[in-house]
């Protein structure tokens, strides 16, 4: 362990003057995603297996925001 994890701050992204925070752009990143995986989901009949479909889309959600935030750092 001779190495100190160096963790960076996050830092607001500028749009037009409006300073948004970084996880705001994660969201808006897995909406984008989250939105055709639904229609794919709902062509496939993903429903008929799910017991709460609110709750599974709320799930899937969280996991899609989840891997965004660990591949953009």
């Amino acid at each position: 362990m001779g190495r100190a994890l160096r963790k960076t701050m996050l830092k607001e992204v500028n749009l037009d003057g409006i300073f948004v925070a970084p996880f705001a752009l994660d969201l808006a990143v897995a909406l984008l995603i989250f939105l055709p995986l639904r229609t794919v989901f709902d062509r496939a009949a993903i429903h008929r297996w799910v017991w709460h479909r609110p709750l599974f889309d709320i799930a899937i959600f969280v996991i899609l925001v989840s891997l965004i935030g660990l591949v953009t750092g």
